[in-house]
């Protein structure tokens, strides 16, 4: 008799279960929301000449950063905080910060090739691009690569003077847009 009436009162509690009403659509949240879709600010804009740098691919960032921190007008240019300077818009604020004095000494170019190269009224242009070195593992806001940079001078006279090439560690981390949060050159 106990298990019949038991049975009697499962089944009588499922019954009761399944005619109640689902509340799913009753959250206080529900009245006085948007009325609309919320929308996403655009990307900041960039001065030129880095307007036509794609800043949601932190790889296109890289590469217009390290082409700006290492190219070098040194006629026009105290020393190479001036490139950092330019380059600043694709630098995360607290590393450009952090370093800003640094810079002077990012690159592998001495104090006599800068010298020759004013003296010249030579401009060193970088080049950049990103190896197929290995590097850590990608995560959702911060991506690490190998730069292969050259830095190539060339004179008042349209002749090239020298060459530098060197490698940039570099990392970028997302702040909704990609920006350069380290640099290391070996």
């Amino acid at each position: 008799m106990r298990l019949t009436a038991f049975a009697a009162m499962t089944v009588a509690v499922l019954a009761l279960v399944g005619c109640g009403r689902s509340n799913d659509h009753d959250h206080p949240m529900d009245e006085g929301g948007p009325t609309q879709s919320l929308t996403v600010p655009a990307d900041p804009t960039l001065p030129e000449p880095f307007s036509s740098v794609d800043q949601s691919d932190p790889e296109a960032v890289m590469v217009a950063a390290a082409q700006a921190l290492f190219s070098y007008t040194p006629g026009a240019d105290t020393n190479q905080i001036d490139a950092a300077n330019r380059a600043a818009p694709l630098l995360d604020e607290r590393y450009y910060t952090d370093n800003a004095s640094s810079f002077i000494a990012l690159a592998p170019i001495t104090g006599r090739q800068w010298e020759s190269w004013r003296e010249r009224s030579a401009v060193a242009t970088a080049t950049a691009t990103v190896t197929a070195d290995n590097h850590p593992e990608d995560k959702p806001a911060k991506v690490s690569r190998v730069v292969a940079v050259t830095v190539t001078a060339v004179d008042a006279g349209g002749r090239e003077i020298d060459r530098v090439p060197f490698a940039a560690y570099m990392t970028a981390i997302k702040l909704g847009v990609w920006r350069v949060s380290a640099v290391m050159v070996r």
